[in-house]
């Protein structure tokens, strides 16, 4: 069976993951899925320069190699 890590974000976000995982379908697949928990954003940045905003908004598992896809 192959293993995949992919981040999750929140409910809202990530529940058709979570319940696929639940109903199997990954696993008939024959995929090993596991969640990591995304790390929070921080509070939020007040600019005028759009070149000062992060971008990945502490998604930044795939980046560090903790996940092996990248839900965008």
């Amino acid at each position: 069976m192959k293993k995949v890590t992919s981040e999750i974000s929140g409910t809202v976000f990530s529940l058709p993951w979570l319940v696929a995982k639940d109903n199997g379908l990954f696993e008939a697949e024959g995929i090993e899925i596991e969640f990591v928990r995304a790390a929070g954003g921080g509070p939020a940045q007040v600019t005028e320069n759009p070149e000062d905003i992060n971008p990945i908004l502490g998604h930044v598992a795939f980046e560090e190699g903790r996940v092996s896809i990248c839900r965008a």
